[in-house]
């Protein structure tokens, strides 16, 4: 039995605060914004607590995937690759070819087989987050591109 359940949800407030909690440079609110498409939550079967979290979104007209999450205490335990999972499926269900990402953790990325793209070539998609400490330190986002396969992995 999975120690989690990934359900379709539209409480943007929640979600906001795990990416902003993430460093994601999203603010907390609770309307979701009118690029997102559709926003999943991952949550503890136990205790019912907000694990990791994902989103779908369009972004200067491509699809991108727009925020991803692992709640900081369960990271390292394959739940943003789950994730990820969970958005390709529905990206491939809409006749998605490619998504787009603003990868704050490019090597995680690379090592999921997304591929590094040149900034400024790329579809302005990135998220700036002005707000936080890393920013220009430590942070140094890359813009990615993942193509769909046919089948059902990656």
């Amino acid at each position: 039995m999975n120690e989690y359940v990934i359900r379709e949800t539209e409480d943007f407030l929640a979600l906001s605060t795990l990416f902003h909690d993430s460093g994601m440079g999203v603010r907390i609110e609770d309307r979701m914004p009118e690029r997102i498409l559709k926003m999943w939550r991952m949550d503890d079967v136990r205790t019912g607590e907000l694990i990791a979290a994902a989103t779908l979104e369009v972004r200067d007209g491509v699809y991108s995937l727009g925020d991803i999450a692992v709640r900081e205490d369960v990271r390292h335990k394959g739940y943003g690759l789950v994730m990820q999972r969970v958005v390709f499926r529905e990206a491939r269900s809409c006749g998605i070819k490619e998504l787009w990402a603003c990868a704050k953790e490019p090597a995680y990325y690379l090592h999921s087989g997304w591929q590094k793209m040149i900034w400024d070539a790329s579809p302005r998609i990135a998220v700036y987050c002005d707000s936080c400490g890393r920013r220009s330190k430590d942070c140094h986002p890359e813009i990615m591109k993942y193509t769909l396969s046919e089948q059902g992995e990656g």
